[in-house]
């Protein structure tokens, strides 16, 4: 207990001031997702308090911020839509949270390393298009409905229906959180976007929907009504939730690893989300699951422990008991808006942008899983994708050439290019070998590596037998070489084949071929050079010189 509080309170000024900044940027957010849903913009605070606090106490991702994110609203709103009785979304939400823990004691959390990324790539932009679809309705001032066809089916009645006074504070909305980031990427842009929509609607009296009265007091632990008609729903929704938060949390604790150089806890991370989800739906609030943008907006502000993430539920607490009456008054149009950015920043921009040179296995699951997400299900999307990565990369490795001969280097040769290089440069270089394809199996491998290499000065990556690599390879490639050479460590490449280099190419990966080299003992030779005269060279048959 004594070391949990005092790891809890090793950066008190830097957690409150990034739960603060969460809290603030999690705010329009959670009442916007909340309406959406259809479960009311208090069941969005609600949910962002409960799992706020408790996946923050209990979960296993330090500065992470949880609560009512795009995918699990989707859910949700799926759940409300199917049901007849309110109280079904909620005991769903507790039965998700019950099977999370159960997922985190099974380790299941160890699984996401495994997921393929054009599997995420199609699932994100799946999730993010089905924001934007069905907050056009809103945005124009009609009746919205969370199902994709049926939103884009009332957009038939835009002309003779729409509200010019709500489409104008759409407007306004969307042109504020796009151009005050331009000023200055500090100022809370939703939030400050929101309170001017909101002053403007009261400024000259319009006729606008609104958010409604919302409860300025915390409800107390209720156990959810489940009619036995409803059970089913209840099941096969508790199933999806937990399943899509778990993905959901666990993707935004690799893009935390990836910023703050730490490495979370999966398993210990579903635990907490789960405790979470019970919290939220015991108080009638939305499912949660990790969030990225809070979260980033946590670490960036100076948030690094537990405590960031508590408080950030915290705060939002506070601003229910003392602000609740104003936010009731906010236009829904205002909230929409803020949404399709949601839906906008969610897509996958990267892979979307790249998709001429894309791989086309990888695009062509890509665009399934978009697809399945939208008009099938989230779960089928996903589990179809994996499936249909797998066939397709063991068809790929079966296509593969990859038998060949070749005369391998003696140990003693080896020992020949090595024994002239000082005892404590020769320590301190590690070789890595690539022996086989590198693909969305490998990834998980290469993460681990970084940690086991923190000693090292020096890196090389022998591509002795890699047949293909896929976008997930790449990269997983890219994430560590980047976390190597943060560490001060450096580098270099022997082997790598023109095929491999072509993919990482076109899939825009960042990596720097300069230290690359046809064999592994002229890796070694530039390192030695580097050591004597400070810079790297290669051999004459080998290209260009180069400077470090």
């Amino acid at each position: 207990m004594h070391s949990f509080r005092k790891r809890l309170l090793e950066n008190p000024i830097g957690d409150i001031t990034g739960g603060i900044m969460a809290a603030v940027v999690a705010l329009p957010l959670c009442l916007a997702f909340g309406v959406a849903s259809g479960a009311g913009a208090a069941a969005g605070l609600y949910g962002a308090i409960a799992c706020g606090v408790l996946a923050a106490t209990f979960g296993g991702t330090p500065g992470q911020c949880s609560g009512p994110t795009g995918p699990m609203t989707i859910i949700a709103a799926g759940v409300i839509a199917a049901s007849v009785h309110p109280q079904t979304v909620f005991a769903s939400t507790v039965g998700a949270g019950i099977i999370q823990i159960v997922m985190g004691k099974l380790k299941a959390g160890q699984l996401i390393g495994y997921m393929p990324y054009p599997v995420i790539s199609g699932f994100m932009s799946g999730i993010g298009l089905i924001i934007i679809c069905v907050q056009l309705a809103p945005f124009f001032g009609l009746a919205g409905s969370g199902n994709v066809l049926l939103s884009l089916q009332s957009l038939i009645e835009l002309p003779s229906k729409w509200n010019s006074h709500a489409t104008l504070l759409g407007l306004v909305t969307l042109l504020m959180v796009y151009t005050l980031p331009l000023i200055s990427k500090r100022l809370p842009a939703s939030l400050i976007a929101l309170l001017a929509a909101t002053f403007l609607s009261h400024l000259w009296p319009m006729e606008v929907p609104r958010i409604g009265e919302i409860p300025s007091s915390f409800p107390l632990p209720n156990l959810p009504h489940v009619h036995i008609t409803e059970i089913h729903i209840v099941v096969q929704s508790a199933l999806t939730l937990a399943l899509l938060g778990a993905i959901d949390s666990l993707l935004t604790s690799l893009v935390m690893d990836k910023v703050t150089g730490n490495r979370h806890n999966s398993d210990q991370e579903l635990i907490g989300q789960g405790i979470g989800n019970i919290g939220a739906g015991l108080i009638g609030g939305l499912p949660g699951a990790g969030a990225t943008m809070r979260s980033m907006v946590n670490v960036k502000s100076g948030g690094t422990t537990k405590l960031s993430g508590m408080l950030h539920g915290l705060f939002l607490l506070a601003i229910l008991i003392f602000f609740g009456n104003a936010a009731s008054q906010i236009p829904l149009s205002s909230l929409a808006a803020i949404l399709i950015t949601v839906g906008i920043s969610i897509m996958d921009w990267r892979v979307l942008r790249s998709l001429r040179t894309t791989p086309k296995r990888d695009a062509f699951v890509m665009f399934v899983v978009l697809a399945l997400t939208i008009f099938v299900d989230l779960i089928v999307a996903v589990l179809v994708g994996v499936a249909l990565a797998s066939v397709l990369f063991v068809k790929q490795f079966a296509d593969a050439r990859v038998s060949s001969v070749s005369g391998l280097d003696t140990l003693e040769e080896l020992r020949e290019v090595t024994e002239h290089i000082p005892e404590e440069v020769r320590k301190a270089t590690y070789s890595y070998v690539l022996n086989g394809p590198l693909f969305f199996g490998e990834a998980k491998n290469l993460t681990e590596a970084i940690d086991h290499l923190s000693d090292a000065k020096y890196v090389i990556l022998r591509f002795v037998n890699v047949p293909l690599i896929d976008q997930t390879g790449a990269f997983s490639l890219e994430t560590a070489i980047e976390r190597w050479q943060a560490r001060g460590i450096k580098v270099l490449f022997a082997g790598m084949p023109e095929h491999v280099q072509k993919v990482l190419i076109d899939c825009g990966a960042k990596i720097d071929m300069e230290n690359s080299f046809d064999r592994f003992e002229s890796a070694i030779e530039a390192i030695d050079y580097l050591e004597r005269r400070g810079t790297i060279t290669k051999s004459p048959g080998e290209a260009n010189n180069i400077q470090t």
